[in-house]
């Protein structure tokens, strides 16, 4: 990861020494595989961010999570919080920050569309391209 454009994408995390981002980027690129898409740096740098946020929150007394607050108490502090609407643990995981809110969308984004390999289009559906069936209708 080049941490000179990671710095300059990522200014709050300027006060964040250069071995810990390299020391997490490490761990980030073991999340990520990268394959497929042209984003792998700026996936690797979303996941980086990802993990510096939740790590700075934790140390700073917080627990990483976050989302809208329901409620909150005063009196021996109470805070409740709406989990982001997801389909998995690692999609509820990447909520909790917003570079990994932004880390998802860019993983759905690479990972659309499907795959068509050769062949001609008359094989995957019952008529021909003009629309009449093959061999006048008959069948072998």
């Amino acid at each position: 990861m080049d941490l000179a454009a990671f710095r300059q994408r990522f200014p709050q995390f300027a006060n964040v020494p250069d071995e810990t981002v390299t020391a997490t980027a490490v761990d980030a690129e073991c999340y990520m595989s990268g394959q497929g898409c042209s984003c792998a740096e700026l996936q690797i740098e979303l996941m980086t961010a990802h993990l510096l946020a939740i790590r700075t929150a934790t140390q700073t007394g917080g627990n990483g999570q976050s989302g809208p607050v329901t409620s909150a108490t005063v009196g021996k502090v109470t805070v409740s919080t709406t989990p982001p609407p997801v389909r998995s643990s690692w999609d509820w995981w990447l909520s909790s920050t917003p570079y990994g809110t932004e880390l998802l969308a860019l993983l759905r984004s690479c990972a659309v569309g499907g795959l068509y390999v050769g062949g001609q289009p008359e094989r995957a559906a019952f008529r021909s391209v003009g629309g009449r069936f093959p061999r006048g209708g008959r069948a072998r």
